[in-house]
């Protein structure tokens, strides 16, 4: 990954990048080309996140070299990208790449309906789906076009036509990502809503470290009941799933601030700075200091 794409400061919150404005249109969807912005940065994104906001990025022509958190990697063309809110994500596009980046509100999932919400918004990290070719594939490819196209018109009932369109590319992405996103359709729907009512309890408190019991207790079921959810539908523990988090939080401050280790174990809720070192190498097979070490080596000068 280009050294560029490192940074040594806090990573800042856009609405879209480049901007520190409300987004202020009335739409929950924001539709453009990848042009259309990367360009006016020398085709280079540099790492931020998004709140509230949740990206599909389809790469048509082109690639990019891709910064997901503290990993690196590319995207090539007929590749698209899954974005959930709080994902750490820079690029550096080849000249003239060609593509779309649909930015929804979080919010505008529950007027979708059909059950996607809860897929969507149970996303906690990124996805990089291979869109082969396919019948599939040139049905995503087209409401992609239909999407952009009424987007930037203004015939009647355009915000309706623009749902509904946003609705079946997302239902086509979901089916293409069958097994590895949506998961069984037999699964249970109230399942799938505890997992999501757990997940959203984790991002909203978990520098605090509760016990799981906690978490069981706001959805109203019981401890094992959680925990069987969370093996079923991610195959992780729930403690797995508390611990990924707060390992992930660690992980985004080594490489992205200068905060000591001793300031992070404490804003992660850690009361002792060698146990949180303890945890940090069990659940990465690093200490804090080598894993920030190796980053750095990786990533050049920040």
């Amino acid at each position: 990954m280009a050294n560029k794409l490192a940074t040594k400061t806090a990573v800042p919150v856009y609405q879209l990048y480049g901007e520190d404005q409300q987004w202020l249109t009335p739409d929950q969807v924001h539709c453009e080309s990848i042009a259309s912005r990367s360009r006016l940065h020398n085709w280079e994104i540099k790492p931020h996140r998004h709140h509230g906001l949740f990206q599909v990025l389809w790469l048509e022509d082109g690639s990019a070299l891709l910064q997901l958190d503290d990993r690196r990697g590319q995207l090539d063309a007929g590749q698209m990208l899954l974005l959930p809110q709080h994902c750490v994500h820079g690029f550096q596009f080849s000249p003239a790449a060609k593509g779309q980046v649909i930015t929804l509100a979080y919010p505008l999932f529950e007027r979708l309906g059909g059950g996607i919400s809860h897929l969507l918004t149970s996303f906690s990290g990124p996805r990089i789906l291979e869109l082969a070719a396919s019948s599939e594939k040139h049905l995503i490819i087209s409401l992609l076009a239909a999407v952009a196209q009424e987007y930037h018109g203004n015939a009647a009932h355009r915000r309706v036509l623009v749902e509904s369109l946003l609705t079946a590319l997302l239902v086509c992405v979901l089916r293409h990502s069958a097994g590895n996103l949506a998961g069984n359709a037999d699964e249970p729907v109230r399942a799938r809503q505890h997992l999501v009512q757990f997940g959203e309890l984790i991002e909203a408190d978990f520098t605090s470290q509760h016990p799981l019991q906690y978490y069981a207790q706001k959805i109203g079921i019981s401890s094992a009941h959680l925990n069987a959810v969370c093996r079923q539908l991610a195959q992780r523990s729930a403690l797995d799933l508390i611990h990924e988090r707060i390992t992930l939080e660690a992980r985004r401050n080594l490489v992205y601030t200068s905060m000591t280790v001793q300031a992070i174990s404490n804003a992660l809720g850690f009361s002792d700075p060698a146990y949180f070192t303890r945890f940090f190498k069990r659940q990465t097979g690093l200490s804090p200091k080598a894993f920030r070490l190796c980053a750095l080596s990786f990533g050049g000068d920040r």
